[in-house]
């Protein structure tokens, strides 16, 4: 059974009516990060059933596994560059939008 590839990129949602910018900007994200999630897990199930299959891996190994501060710390670095990059529309959104209902000189 051959099977399509997934596209790299999400297609473009159609708009919907009464949404503003940034609901549109938040669903995006969530269908975006719900479709990386799937093609993660699958992928990640293939590796842990492939390392298993071939005896690198026991079973459990990858729940038991512990980082140390090391790997812990470039974790700590990766989680917060994806939290960035992900939260990066919503925050431009809610920044435009609170940008047009502030008078202009006055902080925000």
């Amino acid at each position: 059974m051959s099977r399509l590839p997934l596209p790299r990129t999400p297609h473009r949602l159609d708009p919907i009516d009464g949404a503003r910018a940034m609901d549109e900007q938040l669903l995006a994200m969530v269908v975006g990060l719900t479709s990386e999630v799937t093609i993660l897990r699958a992928r990640l199930d293939a590796a842990e059933r492939l390392l298993e299959a071939s005896g690198v891996l026991a079973p459990g190994a990858v729940d038991g596994f512990e980082p140390d501060a090391e790997a812990e710390a470039a974790r700590e670095r990766q989680r917060r560059a994806t939290v960035d990059k992900v939260f990066r529309p919503l925050r431009e959104a809610a920044l435009a939008e609170l940008a047009s209902i502030t008078p202009s000189g006055e902080a925000a």
